[in-house]
């Protein structure tokens, strides 16, 4: 099933955005899940990632990713971003074994951290807007419009021992190699309401 990715006008409205849930954890074997979102979009000028999770006592190594390919039918790259509970993030474009920072293209994603709780629970999280100028630095044009479809995958993440899983937007074939790399990746299509 595709995921929408809302093209908007100005600044986003979150709650009319549609909501991406990353609820597969093939390698859990015990309850804990965290629950966690991502909703995006873009305007005239960026992309918007809101990533967040239900996580009442974050570990330094919880961490929030996106991975996603603008350009799929010719190549295997794609922009990568990766923040954790602490608020610290990375973003790169990945190419095979290369990861090139957004740095390096003179692009600097802005990052606002969160921390909250609703009648769901405690959860913390990041907006993260990077220049659609990335996606034309890193393919060569910016194909954002409606009906334009790219593959990607959204992932949660934590590395430390006693919390340690790893879940997704969209589900993994265990069986592949690399199954949380491209192989996981899903359809999302950018839409006009």
């Amino acid at each position: 099933m595709d995921y929408k990715i809302s093209i908007i006008n100005g600044l986003p409205v979150w709650d009319a955005l549609p909501v991406g849930k990353i609820i597969h954890y093939p390698l859990e074997k015990r309850d804990y899940r965290p629950f966690a979102q991502v909703r995006l979009c873009a305007n005239e000028t960026d992309l918007y990632l809101r990533m967040w999770a239900f996580e009442t006592r974050p570990s330094p190594k919880s961490v929030l990713m996106a991975r996603l390919n603008f350009d799929p039918a010719k190549s295997d790259k794609y922009l990568q971003v990766r923040v954790d509970s602490m608020g610290g993030m990375t973003a790169c474009a990945v190419d095979g074994e290369t990861e090139t920072p957004l740095a390096q293209y003179l692009i600097l994603p802005e990052l606002h951290c969160y921390r909250g709780e609703d009648l769901e629970g405690e959860y913390w999280g990041v907006v993260v807007k990077i220049p659609r100028l990335a996606v034309e630095k890193i393919w060569g044009k910016d194909p954002i419009a409606a009906g334009y479809v790219i593959r990607g995958n959204v992932y949660k993440e934590d590395t430390a021992e006693k919390t340690r899983h790893l879940g997704s937007l969209f589900p993994v074939d265990l069986e592949k190699d690399e199954p949380f790399g491209k192989n996981s990746f899903g359809s999302m299509m950018f839409v006009n309401y």
